[in-house]
């Protein structure tokens, strides 16, 4: 059984990653219970992240036997504050039972098949998922940032599971490689991991800019416009990966200045928000 979070309404690149590493089989059962971000009322969409895993598994010779959303409790703090404990609760419970469904099929020797429709959705928005995975997804590993209560204890960094994380100058610097899992920002005990809608704002001022139409007038207009579309792109995504890349590297110096710090963190919704803390995990469950 292979469960992973469902990002940008596909699967995350760790889980493509690792579909790779699988050794080749020859007809290996599988089971995929993708989550999704999930509250009392509805889940957001789950795309093509089982699918598209089923796929890649079916290529490498498995047979994949039951394919499911699991809703589990949004955690998502960037966005919204931290469900309460009774919503959690709630949405828990409603999981575990899905899952003893779909076990009991499953070991009763049927095959289960579900998320057809959001299957389709996911279809419809494959150029959003494509966009996320090489681009938005290192965009949004760039937002984070401590705040002047950070105390520099290294906790974020310890507990990080994909290791995204380095202690520069005594504050938090988060890598590239971070997907955005919140597991810092949910646990810090000092509330000091934080999103602004400045940062937001800076960096999709700094996206916004033409850049390929800079480069066109400076080396010629007919030049760039004969110029295939993939090259255009892959200006646009280097100019993307340096900019956001400084940036970020400007800020993390810039708020070490402890007014501009509490500035920006007075600035910041999530300085307002619930933490979420998952049900029954600690922090050694995290780091474990």
């Amino acid at each position: 059984m292979l469960s992973y979070p469902t990002h940008g309404f596909t699967a995350p690149w760790l889980m493509i990653k690792h579909i790779f590493r699988l050794p080749q089989s020859n007809g290996v059962h599988a089971v995929l219970l993708p989550t999704r971000a999930g509250t009392r009322m509805f889940g957001v969409s789950l795309g093509t992240a089982g699918y598209l895993i089923a796929l890649l598994l079916w290529l490498r010779g498995y047979k994949v036997k039951g394919i499911s959303a699991i809703d589990m409790p949004s955690n998502w703090t960037a966005v919204h504050w931290g469900l309460s404990d009774e919503n959690i609760r709630a949405i828990s419970v409603k999981a575990e039972a899905n899952v003893k469904k779909i076990a009991h099929k499953i070991v009763s020797g049927h095959s289960f098949y579900n998320g057809f429709i959001p299957l389709l959705i996911g279809l419809l928005l494959s150029r959003i998922s494509l966009m996320y995975l090489i681009i938005a997804q290192l965009v949004l590993s760039k937002l984070f940032f401590a705040s002047n209560t950070c105390n520099g204890c290294g906790l974020c960094q310890q507990i990080c599971p994909k290791q995204s994380i380095e202690m520069v100058g005594n504050k938090p610097h988060w890598a590239y490689s971070c997907d955005s899992c919140m597991a810092c920002m949910n646990y810090c005990p000092q509330k000091s991991i934080q999103v602004s809608p400045v940062t937001v704002f800076l960096f999709s001022y700094v996206l916004s800019l033409p850049v390929t139409n800079w480069i066109a007038s400076t080396l010629g207009y007919e030049i760039m416009t004969s110029a295939p579309g993939i090259i255009l792109f892959v200006i646009q995504y280097i100019y993307t990966l340096i900019s956001v890349a400084l940036v970020c590297w400007i800020l993390h110096h810039i708020l070490r200045i402890k007014p501009i710090a509490a500035l920006l963190a007075g600035m910041s919704h999530t300085k307002y928000f619930r933490r979420y803390k998952a049900p029954g995990v600690s922090l050694k469950d995290i780091h474990k």
